[in-house]
């Protein structure tokens, strides 16, 4: 056993020359009734002295006043800014609690404090203490911190309805007394006086129900008291004669006593036990609200909510923006002050909690916490108490939990943003890599063409003029087929980015058929193509140069994937109250786990024939739902796929749900 800070010094010096051998586990002991103050900072300093880590045990062996919660739940939340693991327990034996936390965390270190020496029966009580830690753990070295108790300091908060609620209790307990003694003396005489004392003792427990401790014990003495002066004899003087007499008054004194301080100590766990399902469910509550949160701002929402809700404050989130630091969120309650505004800063940047009711400008008007995880601060709390008397020990034990559930959540958030975005740039490095690989690849075979025919042309003479006229038709062809990739890269740009827009007008689908096979007269060639429009087809309104691009597409894949020779078909009709557009062929059709991928940028179907970058079915996808309609796929019976568009009509007043696929 060491005495106090000399010793402390010692250690401290000795960790200071690197002599420690072994990690070191310090544990600073705090009871009800005694200043806080030294044995923490003694702690403090050790632990960072010696590097070690560090446990606060706070243990409430008695009731603490109002004043008393406030003064240690201030010291609490400063040592837990100073890095303290800080454990609450609520316990009539301090030793037991210590020892299972010594036992658990292998503490090598402890720090208690010494009663003054008036207080003799707390120096008996602290000598025990310390001697029945020596007797368990004999290599444990103990600090021992002189103390005088609880040093009441400036009042600045006070609990006034504590003190106004406990004269109100004497008088209730003095009254219920007075009123059973008198209704005794109607009772006594049928009775008898031992039934007249089971009557007080069955009033001193009711009573212990509804007041605190001191007016029950008042209660019971006094009732003993009023029981042999009025019905003990002799009758109205306190002299009890016979010894039977004596005996029965001391056991009923003694039983009085004994039954009132139970009887209120039960009802305080059962207040106690409240408090912390109350405590619990607000945790609980709190923790699946931010579960289920699906965005930012209803985070801050439930968080708002609950605060407000736990602690009557007014609530202020701030999350850092980039450069623009510390930002309020929409959603809280209260705006920072422009003067308070770096003191948020500060509390971001240290980790530490400043503002109203602490050490750092306690001026403020509000109270601001770091939300920090693994040290680093994920953003900041600001707190406006309505009632400026501080929180009390189990309100700081609460909003402890509540700040780490909030900053795991906001880092939760944050990651999951990291996340999102890293999935983004992966997916826009490999859609990136596979356009190249496409474009490459696409590219090089219209420029090889254009290059070999203007090759020939500077090489032919003045007399092979078909030649030269093959020549340039395939210089043509080979940019033609160049225009269109270039195209449909730029298509898919503009839709991904949200800048196209379809106009939307009265077309006559007719038209917009027999405009694209004369544009595809040379590409669709080699097959035959079917045409059927059903009569008195009405006007229907869509973007026409979008519908151009769409059918030009699907003719365009229907004439690579399939053997020359073979018919496309190409249908359109009112039905199920929309119009119809079918581009349907005899291909080989298209594998059924490729079905529900072909309309995704850059797939092609496996062993397709060379040709093409992927694109075009995605932007028919993305040019018929700019217009309000979609677009499916299916095999066809026999072989081949057909291709269907539907786009609602304007004189239809529903439109038939997309089917599944």
């Amino acid at each position: 056993m060491t005495n106090g800070l000399d010793q402390s010094e010692r250690s401290i010096a000795a960790a200071a020359t690197g002599s420690a051998a072994s990690p070191e586990q310090i544990l600073t002991v705090v009871r009800s009734g005694y200043d806080p103050d030294p044995v923490l900072e003694l702690g403090q300093s050790l632990a960072k002295a010696l590097r070690a880590d560090w446990t606060v045990l706070y243990v409430e062996t008695s009731s603490p006043s109002r004043e008393q919660e406030l003064r240690i739940g201030r010291a609490l939340a400063q040592a837990r800014e100073w890095g303290a693991d800080v454990i609450t327990a609520s316990d009539r034996n301090a030793l037991a609690a210590a020892l299972r936390v010594i036992a658990q965390r292998n503490v090598t270190q402890v720090i208690v404090e010494k009663a003054a020496e008036s207080a003799g029966w707390r120096r008996w009580q602290k000598d025990r203490f310390v001697s029945k830690l020596l007797r368990k753990h004999s290599n444990i070295a103990i600090h021992i911190v002189p103390t005088t108790g609880v040093q009441p300091g400036p009042r600045r908060v006070t609990d006034l309805r504590t003190h106004q609620r406990k004269p109100a209790q004497y008088l209730t307990a003095l009254g219920v007394i007075a009123l059973v003694t008198l209704a005794a003396f109607l009772f006594t005489p049928v009775v008898g006086a031992h039934a007249t004392a089971l009557i007080y003792l069955l009033t001193i427990v009711v009573l212990a129900l509804f007041v605190e401790r001191g007016p029950t014990l008042v209660a019971a003495a006094l009732s003993a008291l009023l029981w042999e002066f009025f019905f003990l004899p002799p009758y109205f003087a306190l002299l009890i004669r016979d010894f039977e007499d004596t005996i029965l008054f001391a056991m009923y004194f003694i039983v009085a006593l004994v039954l009132g301080h139970l009887t209120t100590r039960i009802r305080a766990q059962e207040e106690a036990e409240r408090e912390r399902e109350a405590r619990a469910t607000a945790l609980y509550l709190l923790t699946r609200d931010l579960n289920e949160a699906s965005n930012l701002d209803q985070i801050v929402q439930h968080i708002v909510r609950q605060l407000e809700s736990s602690f009557r404050a007014k609530v202020a989130v701030l999350l850092p923006r980039g450069e623009a630091g510390l930002q309020i969120c929409p959603g809280s309650t209260f705006q920072v002050p422009a003067g308070e505004e770096t003191i948020a800063q500060w509390v971001f940047e240290h980790c530490e909690r400043a503002g109203n009711l602490t050490r750092n400008s306690p001026s403020a008007s509000a109270l601001f916490l770091p939300l920090a995880t693994s040290g680093a601060s994920v953003g900041v709390l600001g707190l406006r108490l309505n009632e400026r008397i501080g929180l009390d020990l189990h309100q700081e034990s609460l909003l402890e939990a509540f700040l780490q559930q909030i900053a795991m959540t906001f880092d939760r958030h944050r990651l999951n943003e990291i996340s999102e975005k890293a999935k983004l740039l992966a997916e826009s490095e490999r859609l990136s890599k596979t356009l190249l690989d496409s474009m490459s690849h696409e590219i090089r075979t219209p420029i090889a063409a254009i290059k070999s025919a203007t090759g020939n042309l500077a090489e032919l003479h003045d007399g092979d003029a078909h030649l030269r006229d093959d020549m340039i038709a395939e210089i043509q062809e080979a940019t033609e087929r160049l225009n269109r990739l270039v195209g449909n890269v730029l298509e898919a740009t503009r839709l991904e980015s949200g800048a196209l827009r379809p106009r939307m007008n009265e077309c006559d689908v007719g038209e917009l058929i027999h405009g694209v096979l004369e544009q595809m007269e040379k590409e669709l060639s080699a097959h035959s193509v079917v045409v059927r429009i059903q009569p008195a087809l009405p006007v229907v309104q869509m973007d026409f140069v979008m519908m151009q691009q769409v059918l030009s597409n699907l003719l365009s894949n229907s004439a690579l994937h399939t053997s020359p020779g073979t018919a496309i078909e190409v249908e359109t009709k009112l039905e199920d109250r929309a119009l119809l557009l079918i581009v349907a062929d005899r291909g080989p059709g298209i594998p059924a786990d490729s079905l529900a991928r072909v309309f995704d940028k850059f797939y092609r179907v496996p062993n397709s024939r060379t040709g093409g970058t992927g694109l075009g079915l995605s932007l028919v996808k993305g040019f018929v739902e700019a217009q309000g309609g979609w677009v499916t796929v299916q095999n066809r019976p026999g072989g081949g796929a057909a291709f269907t568009i539907r786009l609602p009509h304007q004189n239809v007043s529903t439109v038939p749900e997309m089917p599944n696929p």
